[in-house]
């Protein structure tokens, strides 16, 4: 064990969250350190979330687009294929790639590693462990400690044999053999994103929820809308089904069997492989929190003030681990709100409902503020402009006219209250959105700014005039 090691701030757990909020604490002048339990940096966002998924999504897209739209452009092929293991391999290099830029971000920044499993021993030090051994290999003091430990899949307590066939989004990302028929236990982002990129390959995919509609945290207009699409390019979708059981009677079969939540019929499905992608829990363990009493909620989350300070006043945590949207960008904005906060400066209050989520189909769908039911819940009186992408030139040019921009305002004051987005580079235009609702722009702002032909931003400033003058110009 090394002598005694000493930091201004430690951090644990090196996703966008830890290594991001690291960075800046160096900038500001902190002496920083990263305790890391697997041996590359980036969690689980680099190594198997979000940078893989949109490695494979992005390519799928391509094979989509040879097999639906290039024909119509006039580009032909004698005979499509495509190599899954080079799909797979094209995604790894590239995660290895990104890996070795936050490696150099650290040595720049003269932030120091330690490969480990991070535990606290006093509300000052932590103990690193090796993974394997479980031997202490070094102690190191501290003044503050951003817990960043992130979040893991969810798993059926019930899930039995077999389990090579029922996989996490882990395990589909490392698939070597197409599924021929997939099925989906979750309609949320992770289950949409996978179900369409098997589905583009040319697997039969069938989607599961317990809910009444899939991406239910997200405006209704979207669940319709993306239902429709999903539907369109043969994927089924079923919803308000119960899952009682997900198993497998031999090695090439699972068999998932659900209760309508309606009627209380069963009903059971068959696929040669089962995703399950119901949600991420906090990934809390032997942390020894219990150790220098650092509090959870019910649910397993740490729990933090407006600051984002645990329960032990030097200690804090960010991201996933602290529950809310389990999104990297979220967790991002967390951890430099802490470094800046732990350094003497004043940072801006974090506003959750400004942060957007995207989810990576095609047609993307992004979403940021209210949705349209909160709103009525709230009881404020609104209008909404919605214009849909068969009006949009640019949309034609493409060949994707599916979706719409839907623009939410305050009826009397004419605040924009939520954007909800279905569309060819909705990931991108969102942060119009973002930046209009954080400066507190109305609709009346976005339509009398300039937005440059042919473009999909211009359906931003179509719906804006939808939404105040009930009209459009090209509708």
């Amino acid at each position: 064990m090394n002598d005694l090691l000493k930091y201004d701030l430690v951090i644990i757990g090196s996703g966008p969250g830890g290594y991001v909020s690291a960075i800046r604490s160096s900038q500001l002048g902190l002496k920083t350190a990263i305790i890391e339990k697997y041996s590359k940096l980036g969690g689980t966002c680099l190594n198997v979330g979000c940078i893989p998924s949109k490695c494979v999504l992005d390519t799928s897209k391509y094979i989509y687009l040879a097999k639906k739209n290039f024909y119509s452009h006039g580009i032909f092929f004698e005979k499509l294929q495509f190599d899954l293991n080079k799909i797979i391999n094209r995604k790894n290099n590239i995660i290895e790639n990104i890996n070795n830029g936050i490696k150099y971000l650290m040595r720049k920044n003269k932030i120091d590693i330690y490969y480990g499993i991070g535990s606290f021993n006093t509300k000052n030090t932590l103990l690193v462990i090796d993974d394997k051994s479980m031997k202490i290999k070094q102690t190191i003091k501290f003044k503050y400690c951003i817990i960043s430990t992130g979040s893991k899949p969810f798993k059926f307590p019930y899930i039995k044999k077999f389990e090579n066939r029922i996989l996490s989004s882990t395990e589909a990302l490392n698939l070597k053999n197409l599924p021929k028929n997939l099925i989906t236990i979750g309609g949320g982002i992770i289950g949409l994103e996978l179900s369409s990129f098997f589905s583009r390959l040319g697997s039969k995919v069938t989607i599961i929820d317990n809910m009444d509609k899939i991406i239910p945290n997200m405006d209704y207009s979207l669940s319709n809308e993306i239902k429709k699409i999903f539907e369109k390019s043969s994927i089924r979708i079923e919803t308000s089904l119960s899952v009682n059981s997900v198993l497998s009677n031999n090695p090439k079969e699972v068999i998932v069997s659900t209760i309508n939540k309606n009627n209380g019929k069963e009903l059971l499905f068959k696929g040669d492989y089962c995703l399950i992608s119901i949600g991420r829990i906090p990934y809390t363990e032997g942390l020894g929190l219990d150790k220098i009493g650092i509090k959870k909620n019910e649910k397993g989350f740490i729990k933090v003030n407006q600051s984002l300070k645990s329960t032990v006043d030097n200690i804090y945590a960010i991201g996933d681990v602290i529950g809310g949207k389990m999104l990297a960008h979220k967790a991002e904005e967390e951890g430099l709100y802490v470094s800046e906060y732990i350094s003497g400066h004043k940072p801006n209050k974090l506003n959750y409902n400004l942060i957007p989520s995207v989810i990576y189909t095609y047609p993307e769908v992004a979403s940021v503020g209210d949705t349209e039911e909160n709103i009525k819940n709230k009881k404020l009186e609104y209008n909404k402009g919605i214009f849909p992408m068969k009006a949009l030139g640019r949309a034609h040019t493409t060949g994707n006219t599916d979706g719409f921009v839907k623009i939410i305002s305050d009826k009397k004051t004419d605040k924009i209250l939520g954007i909800h987005i279905i569309s060819e580079h909705a990931s991108d235009m969102i942060m119009e959105a973002v930046v209009a609702m954080e400066f507190r722009a109305s609709c009346k702002d976005i339509y009398r700014i300039c937005h440059p032909h042919p473009t999909f931003s211009e359906s931003f400033k179509e719906a804006s005039l939808l939404n105040f003058e009930n009209r459009a110009i090209h509708i």
